[in-house]
């Protein structure tokens, strides 16, 4: 197997270099100007500023290639992001280990189709995470590999506000967003620590800005992103890199929302009466504005072009940043609003932001004991 200093081959884009070429001529150009008008202190200030900043740029815009004998281990390859991202790495030639939760579904059946290694996998299983691992390992040693990533983007979603949701729902999203990427990233550590593996950890921007409706899907995705920026440090002196992907919405390119009717089901078959009472036509309004959503689609890859341009950054940046993201320009622009602006602001704009239906005192069926509570 090869060490992880041999496989670390850098490569640069035509843009990079003519970017690189064109920072280099301008400052060369300055400096001559300034030493041919006795300017020699300020060129020779600018002679250093400019070979560091040619230096910076193109140790940022350097990549490590992607190749065959290159193993991309993902996992939650059924449909939406990991079934692209599957196909995405596929067609960049690397060796493509998905880890699947129906192996005879047609996602898994597509990818296999592709070239693509299809594995079993539930990451709620520790059994499961385990033959998961053996394969990985017995596929990387088989077909001598480099283990080059493990892309952990298993994940689920429940809307809902808190209360609504029963604790096989929350106990869900915790076990799959959070433990289950926790179980598969330490099986397969000791095989990334002999290879200097690249770990990428699928987030959201729910992580930094949590929203109403999805609270704890938020508190998963924040507790992914604390825990990555501390194990960045722990594993780097392993020559581990650890960095987060934010891919953006796409909700509606996917199935991470199919089988929100049932969660709906589920949550009036447990809610008490008197929270049925108390929430009235709200929960209903609720419930009508999402069922569009809650539809099973046939495995697609997601057209989202900016999307793959910075998984592609996350994958291969040899100076790899701690976060990368792709957001619509909206969601940079509300995020810098939710910053600035005070609580009170801040907690009117999250409701815009999302558009969901909002709550009324009519809406309930039954009021009295809150009457009486605010008197």
């Amino acid at each position: 197997m090869e060490s992880a200093t041999r496989w670390r081959m850098r490569t640069w884009s035509k843009r990079s270099c003519f970017d690189a070429l064109t920072i280099g001529l301008g400052i060369g150009a300055g400096i001559v100007y300034l030493y041919d008008n006795s300017q020699k202190v300020l060129a020779a200030t600018l002679t250093v500023f400019g070979v560091g900043a040619v230096s910076i740029h193109w140790r940022r815009a350097a990549r490590i290639a992607i190749r065959s004998n290159h193993a991309v281990v993902i996992t939650g390859c059924d449909s939406g992001l990991g079934y692209s991202l599957a196909h995405h790495c596929r067609a960049l030639n690397a060796t493509v280990i998905a880890g699947v939760l129906q192996p005879e579904g047609l996602g898994a059946r597509e990818l296999l189709r592709n070239g693509v290694k299809v594995v079993p996998l539930d990451v709620t299983r520790a059994e499961s995470v385990w033959e998961f691992g053996n394969k990985v390992r017995d596929i990387v040693r088989q077909e001598n590999l480099v283990f080059r990533t493990l892309v952990n983007n298993a994940g689920v979603m429940t809307f809902g506000e808190f209360e609504w949701q029963t604790e096989e729902q929350t106990r869900r999203q915790v076990d799959v967003n959070l433990l289950g990427t926790m179980r598969v990233t330490k099986d397969l550590m000791p095989l990334m620590r002999s290879m200097g593996s690249r770990i990428i950890f699928v987030s959201s921007h729910c992580s930094f800005e949590p929203l109403p409706g999805v609270a704890t899907y938020a508190a998963t995705k924040a507790a992914i992103s604390a825990w990555a920026t501390a194990l960045r440090v722990e594993v780097s002196k392993y020559g581990i890199d650890v960095v987060c992907f934010i891919p953006g919405s796409f909700t509606q390119e996917s199935n991470i929302l199919a089988k929100q009717s049932d969660h709906f089901e589920a949550m009036n078959s447990s809610m008490t009466e008197e929270a049925k009472n108390f929430y009235g036509d709200y929960l209903k309004r609720y419930e009508q504005y999402l069922a569009g959503m809650s539809r099973e689609m046939l495995p697609r890859m997601l057209q989202q072009p900016n999307l793959y341009h910075q998984f592609d950054r996350a994958l291969m940046d040899d100076c790899t940043r701690a976060v990368y993201k792709c957001e619509p320009w909206r969601y940079t622009f509300y995020h810098l609003l939710f910053w600035l602006s005070p609580t009170y602001i801040r907690d009117r704009l999250v409701e815009r932001f999302m558009m969901m239906p909002r709550w009324k005192a009519t809406d309930s069926l039954s009021t009295p004991d809150r009457e009486v509570r605010v008197k």
